[in-house]
């Protein structure tokens, strides 16, 4: 799949039919089983973490359960990540 730049892009589909596994492989938090993932050019399966680190920086992702700290507003949780 090949997204130009500049385009914002993101699965769509019904429940169970593999949304949340391409995007967190994509982003390198599940290692594909074969095969390779390829990010301008970088496979994600043999890059460092401070390659990796800078692949997950062109992303952004929102997880369905859990991943938002209960103590902070919407605004806190979404900029953690730059602080």
């Amino acid at each position: 799949m090949d997204i130009p730049e500049g385009e914002v892009s993101g699965p769509l589909g019904p429940s169970g039919t593999g949304k949340s596994v391409f995007l967190t492989s994509l982003i390198g938090l599940l290692r594909p089983e074969r095969g390779s993932i390829m990010v301008d050019g970088t496979g994600i399966t043999e890059c460092s973490a401070k390659e990796l680190y800078d692949i997950r920086s062109l992303f952004g992702a929102m997880f369905q359960d859990g991943a938002l700290f209960g103590s902070m507003n919407l605004f806190d949780n979404s900029t953690f990540p730059f602080l």
